[in-house]
């Protein structure tokens, strides 16, 4: 099908190079004279008017009512982390979407070579508004349970909001602000996350932390639909430690969207902190079912 596509294209481009008046900026067939839709993404199937025959729309954008779960795999490397520098996690994600409303709920394991155990547990809710066709502002409020074993950690509270700009049907512009209240027990989660003598991979004994600070997150991206059925964005982001002693964690993000079917999608997210000497990155796989 996709090698259809391509010789149907191609032909178009060989024509139109050759044809005087005629001018078809998104190459869709369609004469920009009579085409309603000017900017359908590249390579997609339109009908006369020139307009995609679908409608252009990550899972957790659509406003009609949807139930999907989604089962991930993957890891995390952190190398300032001695003997457990690689963490395997699987995570599973259960969202309703109903008109303009999201609500989800998520959790996972976690597996490295010292320690094995259930992922903290995140509830959360979100309204998408649409101010008009180009802007779209997101608010949202959540909750992490400390279902992540360890000594002196709490329910955390989670805050987000987000402006997304389409100025195509295809490509978006957005940026966004998440903070994170840190319910934690200080003095126990201080003593349980970094023990005494505990040492960096140079055999230099870790600094003692100063203590626990709320988190705030700012984020900023663009996202394109190459196709109805394929999307990718690239993100970079400046997001604050839980650590007073930490500095911020700096990173360039990327996610890969892609709908088998009308039942079927999967993801890929990966993440790599720029401005550090030590590896920090994280990959992640899902594949994603609408149950409705």
């Amino acid at each position: 099908m996709m090698i259809k596509k391509l010789l149907i294209l191609s032909t178009i481009l060989l024509t139109l190079t050759h044809a005087k008046g005629i001018q078809d900026k998104d190459f869709d067939g369609v004469p920009d004279n009579i085409d309603e839709c000017q900017d359908t993404p590249f390579l997609n199937e339109v009908d006369k008017t020139g307009c995609t025959t679908t409608i252009l729309a990550l899972p957790f954008e659509t406003e009609k009512e949807n139930l999907t779960m989604t089962l991930g795999y993957g890891f995390s490397t952190n190398e300032d982390l001695i003997d457990r520098e690689v963490q395997h996690n699987t995570k599973i994600k259960i969202s309703y979407y109903l008109n303009s409303w999201a609500y989800t709920l998520q959790t996972g394991y976690y597996s490295h070579n010292i320690h094995d155990g259930p992922l903290d547990t995140i509830v959360r809710i979100r309204k998408r508004i649409k101010i008009n066709p180009e802007f779209v502002v997101s608010v949202g409020a959540g909750l992490r349970l400390p279902t992540y074993d360890f000594e002196g950690n709490k329910m955390d509270e989670l805050l987000y909001t987000s402006l997304h700009y389409y100025p195509t049907s295809a490509l978006s512009f957005f940026t966004g602000y998440n903070f994170t209240r840190i319910g934690d027990d200080e003095t126990n989660t201080i003593f349980s996350e970094t023990p005494s003598g505990d040492k960096d991979k140079d055999g230099n004994e870790n600094e003692p932390y100063e203590g626990l600070q709320n988190k705030h997150k700012f984020y900023g991206g663009i996202g394109y639909f190459f196709t109805d059925d394929f999307y990718m964005n690239i993100i970079y982001s400046d997001e604050s430690s839980k650590f007073v002693s930490e500095h911020n964690i700096r990173a360039i993000s990327s996610s890969i969207y892609y709908k088998i079917n009308e039942k079927w999608f999967t993801t890929l997210y990966y993440k790599y902190e720029v401005l550090d000497e030590d590896r920090h990155d994280n990959l992640l796989f899902s594949i994603g079912y609408n149950l409705w």
